[in-house]
């Protein structure tokens, strides 16, 4: 009897000098922890690391549950311009002016010079100059890269990767279905 108190009193000792240990190394590299910065020491990072959250926190979660929500809005963009844009007799993508985007695209989000931006540099999407301005661009046309059917499926094959990614049950999609 005495044996198996001695066991567990030493394995709850080890338990604990670990959870201690960990908080150590958690309180060095915690900026919050130190009174003058110079005491803190210099964290490093692998490339692949850098600018993202730790691997399996909350931060991370939440960063891809956000880039979930970017795609979803791409998605709804590009189709929005499959269906009220006119075929681009150059090489019969769908194109649509920006100022008419912007009237019927605010309607369903503040959101669409950035939605535009993103769709632009995953390559669905394209329009001349860096930003486009409302009144200003309103003439600009914005253009598919490819036919919407193959964005649609990059896109969804992508939120479905991010997806596995979640540690918690991921959200309901509100991906565009087919019906």
């Amino acid at each position: 009897m005495a044996e198996n108190q001695d066991s567990s009193v030493s394995s709850r000792i080890t338990l604990f000098n670990q959870q201690a240990e960990q908080h150590k190394n958690w309180m060095m590299i915690n900026p919050f922890a130190h009174y003058n910065v110079s005491e803190m020491p210099k964290r490093t990072f692998a490339e692949d690391e850098y600018g993202r959250a730790p691997t399996g926190s909350l931060s991370e979660q939440r960063s891809l549950q956000a880039s979930v929500r970017a795609l979803e809005e791409i998605l709804q963009l590009c189709d929005m311009i499959q269906k009220s844009g006119r075929d681009d007799p150059i090489d019969g993508r769908k194109v649509l002016a920006f100022g008419q985007l912007f009237e019927t695209y605010n309607d369903i989000s503040d959101k669409l010079l950035a939605t535009l931006l993103g769709a632009r540099k995953y390559g669905f999407i394209d329009f001349s100059g860096e930003t486009l301005f409302q009144g200003r661009d309103d003439t600009e046309p914005v253009r598919l890269l490819r036919p919407f059917e193959e964005l649609q499926t990059e896109i969804i094959a992508k939120v479905a990767g991010l997806r596995c990614d979640f540690t918690e049950k991921p959200e309901e999609s509100t991906l565009l279905r087919e019906d």
